[in-house]
């Protein structure tokens, strides 16, 4: 994947994205001008770039009072994997009437089929809605394509980094305003989530209105086998890479994260090595040696990290660009029963694609 610095524009420098690549486990970004030198080994023609809507734009170069509802919303958006549990948990202790229909909904919640069904439960409208242009503005979505790719495919993109709630998966492709069903014309892409996120009461609601499916492997398997179109964005370093994320700091998990590799190879989908700069510049982290080896002896026994992050003025979060880069698709042969051997190979060449 290109080493993509983005184009200067008249954005408030509060959103100007921290120095970084991709190497390994580690992202960094050089200077454009680097792009096309034989020092990177780079030469290429020039990316798709589909800059952020007039409006959106416009609306993210005010200040003061001009950016207190787009600041107002953004805090809200970030909150609502804790606003909408506690208001389930208030309503299901304070109201007595709505105890019995609420106790039903959580069954529900468990049992329901658009879960694993491979496509979720997405309304446009929720995608659509006007509150997104604001989310927008004070995260700006630049989309950068190395290749247009054919709507006939079905795809998976392997996202990265995680971040601290994983914005990529909700602002980029769960909003219409972001520019990606522009950039993708044809193409669905499904962000997948882990299921235990996808039966968090109200939470989970949101999250399928916005396509998210789960990222178990009969969803995956599923939504890739619908075709015409129909893909999943896979954060592949999951919730223990959150617990690296701060700003300047772009550590991933991806040496030993091989079970995507392995269902492209099943259902013969080409592989998208996808980066968001600025995801892990929102939030910083607090970190010290007792609360990080904490940290990761919860998420080896519950399975999802606890980061203990904060923003401006506590839950604020940092106003930040987001240039999501789609590097070109790595085709792979559809093979029925994978070996080891078939799995690291193409992981190797998926690494090299993302480190160029």
């Amino acid at each position: 994947m290109v080493s993509y610095m983005p184009p200067g524009q008249a954005l408030p420098p509060e959103l100007a994205p921290a120095k970084d690549t991709i190497a390994g486990g580690t992202a960094w970004r050089p200077d454009a001008a680097d792009r096309s030198s034989p020092k990177h080994g780079i030469n290429m023609e020039e990316p798709y770039v589909y800059e952020p809507d007039k409006d959106i734009l416009q609306l993210s170069q005010k200040s003061g009072l001009g950016m207190v509802l787009p600041t107002i919303l953004a805090t809200l958006f970030t909150a609502l994997v804790l606003v909408m549990p506690l208001a389930f948990i208030y309503v299901l202790v304070q109201v007595s009437w709505a105890r019995i229909p609420l106790v039903t909904y959580m069954a529900f919640c468990f049992m329901d089929p658009a879960i694993d069904n491979g496509i979720g439960r997405r309304w446009q409208w929720v995608r659509a809605l006007s509150l997104w242009k604001y989310v927008n503005a004070y995260f700006p979505v630049r989309i950068v394509l190395e290749k247009k790719l054919d709507p006939s495919l079905s795809y998976i993109f392997g996202v990265s980094p995680h971040g601290i709630l994983c914005f990529s998966g909700q602002v980029v492709m769960g909003s219409q305003k972001s520019g990606l069903d522009e950039a993708f014309k044809g193409i669905t892409v499904h962000p997948a989530g882990l299921r235990h996120a996808l039966t968090v009461p109200f939470f989970r609601d949101y999250l399928l209105a916005i396509g998210t499916i789960s990222s178990s492997r009969n969803s995956i398997r599923k939504c890739l086998a619908r075709g015409n179109g129909h893909s999943v964005g896979i954060v592949i370093g999951g919730a223990k890479e959150s617990l690296y994320t701060n700003r300047g700091s772009r550590k991933l998990i991806l040496q030993n994260r091989k079970g995507f590799v392995r269902e492209a190879i099943l259902a013969g989908a080409p592989l998208v090595p996808t980066f968001i700069f600025g995801e892990n510049d929102i939030f910083l982290q607090a970190e010290h040696p007792l609360l990080s080896r904490l940290q990761q002896w919860l998420q080896s026994k519950m399975m999802f990290a606890l980061p203990v992050f904060y923003g401006r003025l506590g839950l604020v979060p940092r106003r930040t660009q987001l240039t999501a880069v789609f590097g070109s698709p790595l085709f792979v042969k559809k093979n029925p029963a994978p070996t080891h051997d078939d799995i690291n190979k193409v992981h190797a060449q998926y690494l090299d694609e993302l480190r160029r």
